[in-house]
């Protein structure tokens, strides 16, 4: 991990160094980022977002602009919780949030559809939403370093062991 520190005029500044004009994916991951710039949620093309390995305590509201996204790890970061917003991602196939701070989960992501992927291992979890279970999709569930004592019924017939 580096020392520096970025502004948000300095992480606008990598953003459009690292993303070309044809580029669906941007990597911001190992940048010891405290915050994100709202310029971020502009990137409405983005198909791919790696913001892992940083100094993350929250995620902007506007994250959930990103409609297209299909894959987004926000792994390794100081997070507590996730917005709201991204409920909107409905196009999301794979959601890494492993090795944060995550005391519970939104209810939104249960609009997560399309989303195969959840990866929530080496948080502070002790319920996961109900509407989890409406997530048809979903085929790999990895929750293992939580505080969880129990899923809910509607992921247990699924995914309990």
């Amino acid at each position: 991990m580096n020392n520096v520190r970025y502004s948000e005029e300095a992480i606008a500044r990598v953003i459009a160094e690292r993303m070309g004009e044809e580029s669906t994916a941007l990597d911001l991951s190992r940048l010891d980022l405290h915050v994100l710039p709202e310029s971020l949620s502009e990137l409405a093309h983005l198909t791919e977002l790696d913001l892992s390995d940083n100094q993350l305590t929250s995620l902007p509201q506007s994250l959930g602009n990103l409609t297209h996204l299909t894959k987004l790890d926000v792994s390794n970061n100081r997070l507590t919780a996730l917005p709201e917003s991204l409920g909107n991602l409905t196009g999301l196939d794979a959601l890494t949030a492993r090795g944060n701070m995550l005391t519970g989960l939104p209810e939104s992501l249960g609009r997560l559809v399309n989303l195969n992927w959840l990866s929530l291992e080496h948080n502070r979890l002790t319920a996961l939403p109900e509407s989890l279970g409406g997530l048809t999709h979903l085929t790999r569930l990895n929750l293992y370093g939580n505080l969880l004592t129990s899923l809910p019924e509607s992921l247990k017939g699924r995914f309990a062991s």
